[in-house]
């Protein structure tokens, strides 16, 4: 399996893993952001491995620094201000979440291809 396709994997299951804990804490102002940047820091861990670094929870910390959450700064603030609805926000934020994550994990694997 090739290291894209292998990184893609985990990319859609931290996606899924990711809408499931913005879901739990709907109701909650910050968790969604939380979960996405926790979800981001574990991609990296994991994705950095498959492309061939010796990860620690530091360096996956400071490489989702660099990609950072700017590339998804938009679906962020709409993930935050979906609070607003109500008992909407259950159904509106893990819709949010899902194309952060994907995009996040995208932006991930394209850093560790352009670092290899």
């Amino acid at each position: 399996m090739r290291k894209r396709e292998e990184a893609s994997i985990w990319v859609n299951g931290y996606t899924a893993t990711a809408i499931g804990l913005v879901f739990a804490g709907a109701g909650l102002p910050g968790a969604g952001t939380a979960a996405c940047i926790g979800v981001e820091i574990a991609m990296c861990y994991n994705i950095g491995g498959i492309y061939g670094y010796e990860m620690t929870q530091e360096i996956a910390r400071d490489h989702a620094l660099k990609i950072g959450l700017a590339t998804v700064v938009g679906h962020i603030i709409a993930l935050e201000a979906a609070i607003v609805t109500g008992p909407f926000a259950y159904l509106l934020k893990p819709v949010i979440a899902g194309p952060i994550v994907k995009i996040m994990g995208e932006a991930v694997i394209q850093y560790y291809e352009d670092k290899s």
